[in-house]
């Protein structure tokens, strides 16, 4: 006897070829007018005063850009075995980069730490560590940076109907990410990590740094492997609208490449120099700008003749006040990880019939080898920080003489979710047609640094730990840490036809629609930072912000709104530091007076003999503590759709839009710089962007009030 068994069996697949190339430049029209009419950048960060003069020339007046070129090739096949479906695939990806050299700080920025330096013309001489003035210059001559990017991944997936109403899927997929690359060998870097490296003051600059590297980083991962499962059940049968769906798996993201920016703008390919004691007018007989030019053509022999600190410095000691400025560093660790999260969720959805739906999901995830910056790697002088500098031999731990400001890149930062969403849709056809569909969302998300540390999400945010010692001390509600959000969505067709009983003409009865949006969320969070005391640690290599400390216990977080906004502030956010007078210090203030702090989360009371002679104290502030406002905007429209005639499938639509249809204000973050002035900390000076508008983003309270858009569109 033969036994048969029969199976279908279907196979298909799908390749893919793109690229695309794009350029971006930005410039001012007349560079030479422009440098003619402001040449540097000022910045005080005194309130009340004028601050980033110039700021846009620097960026601009040389050029800054990109040429853009990539391409992608992928092939995806699936084959179909009775209950098994099998999918195996691969995709390659390069980017090319053609980017203008960095020049946006050749003309440098003046930081007066105070008005009182500035009016003395840079330095006050009867309190010069306090009332000084920085300069930020660079120097550079480099041409195109010719720099790549790569990945490709390689998966193979399972879907396997094992039952009429359950489906598994597992897969797994292999992924590599390339070490950012430069064409025409434009990375320096040290030789190791910065805390690996000698910090001997007698080794000469060129056995710390190597030059003329193809690579950014020293080690990357060579291969990511990504694990997944999923299932989706039917409990109730197939027969019934009850899904249970969930899965778990790991997913990586590949390095930003603004990442090998930082390694293309080393020493002594790009250097970078923060100059400070010296006059702030460049034509004085001395002056910081020559001072930071007479340390950068020092510093270029010296690295060129393998000359060690003590020889540069005496080549320009007796001519320049500021002497020699050593340069600024980026570095990163031994091996830099592509950053991994681990993901997880668990959803029901149920459908009553063809019109209505809720579903209620849980989802979370954990993230490791998240990337952090610090940029206080060669800080001392501060809190757990080094006491001085590098002797030679050294006696660890101590500051690198050699070098000014030093930023490590590390993937050691780690971040949690969970949060529940649940969503309500429903169709509906009486009196008209229509959809109206809700979405609430309930979620914590912490982390140590968001955004990978490249950027703010907010403007009351940090993009560093303050600890370069401690990172899990910056552990908090994230940037984005939105604890409920609730965003809504309508359509309406109008009935209005069957409410004036068939009467009236179809042309102006029919075709009306009205429609809208909702979004309402609690604040996002924010730290108080005491930003005088992080400037003047700018002479310890310190170039992070520093927590305000605590003068006690601080009470739970409120949201603030209206009552802080300057224009009537009758309850700020957070009450002032000092009394009317500007002097005392407010006894009901939260946080110790600016420049009290001896350490990272502490310092010492007001006393008798000044704001910082009282008790010692230590209370953590933590990251993030605060909330800003909560948001809630709406939108709506009207439409009138007509149909045209002789014109088949041809529609006019006229209506109105109506952006923020309340005229409901949403406030922004308050001033959280506690060092600032009693009139303007703790008040809140600007209005939030809603999500929608007409102008888009960018334009500030140009898109806070009510704004009403005439809208026509022919549809054929």
């Amino acid at each position: 006897m033969v036994e048969t068994h029969t199976f279908s069996s279907t196979a298909a697949s799908q390749f893919l070829l793109a690229g695309s190339y794009f350029a971006v430049f930005f410039k001012v029209k007349d560079p030479a007018q422009t440098l003619s009419t402001f040449p540097t950048t000022l910045n005080l960060y005194t309130f009340g005063a004028f601050n980033n003069l110039g700021g846009q020339d620097s960026w601009f007046v040389f050029g800054h850009g990109r040429y853009n070129t990539q391409y992608q090739i992928s092939e995806d096949v699936v084959k179909t075995a009775g209950k098994h479906k099998l999918g195996f695939g691969g995709q390659f990806a390069r980017v090319y980069w053609s980017e203008l050299p960095n020049k946006s700080q050749t003309t440098g920025t003046l930081i007066p730490q105070t008005l009182d330096a500035f009016y003395q013309g840079g330095v006050d001489p009867a309190s010069p560590n306090a009332d000084f003035t920085q300069l930020q210059q660079t120097f550079t001559s480099q041409g195109y940076l010719k720099l790549s990017f790569l990945s490709f991944a390689l998966y193979g997936q399972e879907e396997w109907h094992a039952r009429p109403n359950l489906t598994l899927s597992a897969a797994l997929r292999a992924e590599h990410y390339s070490n950012p690359a430069c064409r025409n060998l434009c990375f320096a870097r040290l030789t190791g990590p910065f805390e690996g490296v000698s910090h001997d003051p007698s080794q000469p600059y060129n056995q710390a740094i190597v030059i003329n590297q193809k690579h950014a980083l020293q080690n990357v991962d060579p291969v990511v492997w990504s694990p997944r499962f999923s299932f989706a059940w039917q409990p109730l049968g197939v027969s019934h609208n009850t899904v249970l769906r969930g899965g778990a798996g790991f997913f990586y993201d590949p390095l930003p490449g603004a990442v090998s920016d930082a390694f293309d703008g080393n020493a002594p390919l790009f250097n970078s120099y923060t100059i400070v004691g010296d006059n702030l007018t460049p034509n004085e007989k001395t002056s910081l700008f020559k001072d930071a030019a007479a340390s950068n053509a020092a510093f270029l022999n010296g690295f060129a003749t393998g000359q060690t600190l003590a020889q540069i410095q005496a080549t320009i000691s007796s001519f320049y006040p500021s002497g020699f400025s050593p340069p600024g560093m980026t570095t990163a660790a031994k091996t830099v990880h592509a950053p991994q999260f681990q993901r997880w969720s668990f959803e029901l959805h149920q459908a009553f019939g063809a019109s209505t739906s809720v579903s209620v999901g849980y989802f979370g995830h954990h993230g490791i080898h998240e990337l952090a910056q610090n940029p206080n790697a060669n800080a001392f002088g501060f809190g757990s920080l080094p006491a001085g500098l590098c002797s030679s031999p050294p006696v660890l731990p101590c500051a690198d003489q050699r070098f000014r400001g030093v930023t490590q890149y590390n993937t050691n930062a780690v971040s949690n979710y969970n949060g529940m969403v649940a969503s309500f849709e429903r169709r509906f056809s009486v009196w008209g047609q229509g959809m109206f569909q809700v979405n609430y969302t309930y979620g914590h998300a912490f982390d140590e640094v968001s955004n990978s540390g490249l950027f703010g999400f907010t403007s009351g945010s940090s993009i560093f730990p303050q600890d370069r010692n401690n990172l899990r001390g910056s552990y908090g509600p994230a940037e984005y840490d939105v604890r409920h959000s609730l965003n809504a969505n309508y359509v309406w067709e109008l009935p209005l036809k069957a409410a004036l009983r068939g009467h009236g003409s179809d042309y102006l009865v029919k075709g009306w629609q009205i429609s809208g949006a909702i979004f309402a969320r609690t604040g996002f969070p924010y730290t108080v930072f005491d930003i005088a005391e992080a400037n003047y640690l700018n002479a310890n290599n310190f170039f992070g912000t520093i927590y305000a400390v605590p003068v006690g216990p601080l009470p739970a977080a409120k949201s603030c709104g209206k009552g802080a906004f300057v224009l009537s502030p009758s309850t700020p956010c957070l009450p002032p530091q000092l009394l009317s007078d500007g002097v005392t210090p407010n006894p009901q203030a939260l946080f110790l007076q600016s420049a009290c702090e001896t350490g990272f989360n502490t310092g010492n009371l007001p006393g008798p003999s000044g704001p910082c002679s009282g008790p010692a104290v230590a209370f953590a502030q933590g990251r993030n503590h605060f909330r800003g406002p909560s948001y809630f905007n709406t939108d709506f429209a009207i439409m009138k759709n007509t149909n045209l005639p002789h014109w088949e499938g041809a529609v006019l639509g006229i209506g109105f839009q109506f952006f923020n249809f309340f005229n409901h204000p949403n406030f922004g973050f308050p001033d959280n710089w506690s060092s600032d002035s009693a009139t303007s900390y703790g008040r809140i000076f600007y209005l939030q962007q809603p999500p929608t508008g007409i102008l888009g983003a960018g334009f500030g309270g140009d898109i806070s009030p009510r704004m009403i858009q005439v809208k026509a569109q022919l549809r054929f």
